[in-house]
């Protein structure tokens, strides 16, 4: 295979091997000495088996070798983004919680079964690239999507105009709770999920891309904001910072930079373990609140989760993807409680703790068992051959800036759902139609700008590329 002739060792493949490693290590640190200790009724166990361990290092070498060092794809970009904040911490979770109920090796070999497939089959299973751009004019396209925006934006304040307020930490689920009692209409808990992983991360991309349009990332913010103003999600307000600087600092002329990625990662990793030194691993205040959000919600929760989901259906029945919407139609659901509230109950008692889950515990293990993980890779990977047939190459570096916080509730939502309700087919429409043709270069930075869109054709672009 190409990927792992010793010739194409380059310095940024060592590099991200070196930052992965990074990551690993920190992330082994935190989880040890911190997450282990105050969260382990989340399944953050700590049950140190040192052949558990090594195969877990060794099937995250593997596909820190074998991911492509250099992105031309969008499937590569959702496989690194997948990779680094699912993949690694459900590998290290399941070896180190220690189940006895399930094999946690056959896990391990599952998820990298499932995301090899995930790796491959868009490699294999190609289509023609579809070029809508020429067929729909992009002014047109965000000329009415503003309209739409703006309108969403108005009906969601209409809804929630009695309980909007910007809440501290300490506060949140104090008002996520006056979320849940205010019993918003179905489109009202849709949009949360549409301008929060869509609509506002397209407008906030829109205008990094494109220097003529600038003033609608002011819109962006202050609608993430509005969002936060009502549910109250940590992540929303992350996920700001994480599009601006995914733009700011892993695009380089154009490119998405791997080894940069790996070191946004591990630099996640350090900071948390920086944080617990710090504060003698008893952090209080603002710096138990990023130590949380970082590690907790963003890493390490959800790769427990999948463990903790193979516990609970270890002994419990499958849903056989009956707890999709429109599944059930179909195959009955055996629970009378959401699937996440059903895992929730089993791990912290009462209904409160809704353990929503990554595809991996929810569409995987708990529809069927650890075939089922391997499934549901299968289905990502013919997903992601479908988003290379429209994320062509001048596409690709907007199309990954804007779909970033969508990858990130992939980590939290069977996948159903997030294409659903987090925002995923707003993106596919968005990504086709809505991509910005900017009109002036911007100084000192031309190069990403101009090179996020040459002006060569895409076919131009894929000939001289297989003849290289």
């Amino acid at each position: 295979m190409k990927h792992l002739e010793t010739g194409n060792i380059s310095y940024q493949r060592l590099m991200a091997l070196f930052w992965i490693t990074v990551y690993v290590l920190f992330f082994m640190h935190a989880y040890i000495t911190w997450g282990s200790v105050t969260f382990y009724y989340f399944g953050l166990w700590y049950n140190y088996d040192i052949d558990k361990a090594l195969l877990a290092y060794g099937i995250i070498a593997l596909f820190g070798c074998i991911l492509p060092i250099s992105i031309n794809r969008y499937s590569e970009f959702a496989c690194w983004i997948i990779y680094l904040i699912i993949f690694i911490p459900a590998i290290l979770c399941v070896s180190l919680q220690g189940y006895t109920s399930f094999s946690d090796v056959t896990l391990m070999l599952a998820l990298a079964v499932s995301f090899m497939a995930m790796v491959y089959i868009p490699r294999v299973l190609t289509f023609r690239q579809y070029f809508v751009m020429r067929r729909f004019q992009t002014e047109w396209f965000l000329f009415f999507f503003i309209g739409i925006y703006f309108a969403a934006i108005a009906y969601y304040f209409y809804e929630f105009r009695g309980m909007l307020t910007f809440s501290n930490f300490d506060d949140i689920y104090t008002q996520r709770a006056l979320f849940a009692a205010a019993a918003p209409s179905a489109l009202a808990a849709y949009l949360t999920g549409w301008l929060t992983n869509a609509m506002n991360p397209y407008l906030i991309a829109v205008g990094l891309f494109d220097r003529t349009r600038r003033w609608v990332l002011p819109i962006a913010i202050a609608g993430q904001v509005l969002v936060f103003m009502a549910f109250a999600g940590k992540a929303m307000l992350v996920m700001l910072f994480v599009v601006v600087g995914f733009y700011l600092f892993a695009l380089k002329d154009g490119r998405i930079m791997v080894a940069r990625l790996a070191l946004g990662a591990a630099t996640l990793a350090l900071t948390v373990s920086a944080l617990l030194v710090a504060t003698d691993y008893q952090p209080t205040g603002l710096a138990l609140q990023a130590v949380a959000v970082i590690f907790l919600r963003t890493l390490a929760l959800q790769g427990a989760m999948v463990g903790v989901y193979a516990d609970v259906f270890s002994d419990s029945p499958l849903t056989y993807w009956s707890h999709a919407n429109i599944i059930n139609l179909f195959i009955e659901y055996p629970y009378k409680a959401p699937l996440g509230v059903v895992v929730g109950m089993r791990v912290a008692g009462g209904d409160g703790f809704n353990a929503n889950s990554s595809f991996w515990a929810s569409d995987g293990v708990a529809a069927y068992g650890m075939t089922g993980v391997i499934i549901v890779g299968i289905v990502f990977g013919v997903l992601l051959s479908l988003a290379n047939k429209l994320v062509t190459p001048e596409r690709l570096p907007f199309a990954a800036t804007m779909s970033i916080p969508f990858l990130m509730a992939v980590a939290n939502v069977p996948l159903l759902t997030g294409l659903v309700t987090g925002g995923g087919f707003f993106l596919v429409v968005m990504i086709a139609y809505g991509m910005p043709n900017p009109k002036m270069r911007r100084v000192g930075r031309s190069s990403r700008s101009i090179g996020s869109f040459s002006p060569r054709p895409a076919a131009a672009q894929l000939k001289q590329r297989i003849a290289r």
